[in-house]
């Protein structure tokens, strides 16, 4: 299962609307430089001192890093050409896309009612480097985030008949119109609520990534045993995987129970406040939250009723055999992440696809 180039093409939007990175069929230069530097990355735990030390790494990160400079910069003037075309004309666009609201916000801060011809360059660096972010952090967490979907609903099957029950009952029988009906009528993904149930426990036992945020001075990390460590100077490393699984917090915590999502405050099961953290908490949290978790409603809407999806991991470990991996498995799971750039499930998820009978 790849979702990763419709990601991609559809992260064109950060720099303009209808903007397509087409990344399935052709070589976009920005994708394809994004995707060189995530394979040229090495992890923090590398103790191979060939990896490590290889001089090519650095070439090709700084290459990398010009070609995605020099795209995105280019986008970013022709972008803010459109947007002066906009304001002098009067006319308001359709639809905004992220870096025609920076462009709104820095006008406001700045106070200026009259816009200099040419991009700020503090302004084009600062902007080159957060869609730089945007890209990275939004490439293909939803792509693993469905790779583990798929799985948990492999092993467990009377979910995946809830599932499949459930896509009946709120868009009809007939698979081949689901598509308009939700086209026509985007509302009916709210009713999809244990599907919503099955996405965030599925993200619950494997998300997608972590989350880190500044130390402060005067600030201090308080332990169950009364012991307090400071924060001032250092990075907090927030371990999501770690939180979304500890007992203290979730009962039967390393069970798939998408029933956990749809119960009352007095049930054991209700999850207690801030302790799901997939997209982070409070007022930093992940912008493109809503945008993904209706993504994922929508694939499985589209798919869990006319596909066999499981895994194979087995086959693929037989296949491999003193080649496989040396880890089978984590808290019983053959699927555990590894880092790549973002979590992904162990040896790319093997699996098989097959029409449903």
């Amino acid at each position: 299962m790849n979702t990763k180039g419709r990601e991609l093409r559809g992260s064109g939007l950060i720099l303009a609307r209808g903007k397509s990175l087409d990344s399935k069929r052709t070589q976009n230069p920005l994708a394809t430089a994004l995707l060189s530097q995530l394979r040229w990355k090495i992890s923090d735990q590398e103790v191979n001192l060939f990896k490590l030390w290889n001089p090519v790494r650095g070439i090709v990160a700084r290459y990398n890093s010009q070609l995605m400079n020099n795209y995105i910069g280019k986008e970013l003037d022709k972008r803010y050409d459109e947007y002066l075309r906009d304001m002098s004309t009067g006319q308001e666009p359709e639809g905004k896309s992220v870096i025609s609201l920076v462009f709104d916000g820095y006008l406001k801060q700045s106070g200026s009612k009259n816009p200099s011809l040419s991009l700020d360059k503090k302004l084009r660096s600062y902007a080159t480097y957060q869609i730089r972010t945007f890209l990275f952090a939004g490439h293909d967490t939803t792509s693993s985030s469905i790779c583990h979907i798929f799985y948990l609903l492999s092993k467990n099957p009377s979910a995946l008949k809830k599932l499949r029950a459930e896509h009946d009952t709120v868009l009809g029988t007939s698979i081949e119109a689901a598509p308009e009906a939700i086209s026509s009528n985007p509302h009916l993904l709210n009713q999809l609520t244990y599907t919503l149930a099955v996405v965030k426990e599925a993200m619950r036992l494997f998300p997608p990534a972590s989350g880190i945020r500044d130390g402060v001075e005067g600030i201090y990390i308080h332990d169950d045993a009364g012991h307090s460590y400071p924060t001032g100077g250092t990075f907090v490393w927030i371990l999501h995987q770690t939180m979304q699984r500890d007992p203290k917090y979730w009962p039967q915590s390393n069970e798939f129970i998408p029933e956990r999502w749809l119960v009352g405050p007095d049930d054991p099961l209700y999850p207690v406040k801030g302790t799901w953290r997939p997209f982070e908490h409070g007022p930093r949290n992940c912008i493109g939250q809503g945008l993904v978790l209706m993504e994922l409603k929508i694939i499985l809407a589209m798919t869990v009723r006319e596909f066999d999806i499981k895994d194979a991991y087995e086959e693929f470990d037989a296949l491999r055999g003193k080649k496989g991996p040396r880890i089978k498995d984590v808290e019983g799971e053959r699927a555990y992440q590894i880092e790549q750039g973002g979590a992904h499930p162990a040896d790319r998820f093997p699996c098989r696809v097959s029409l449903r009978n």
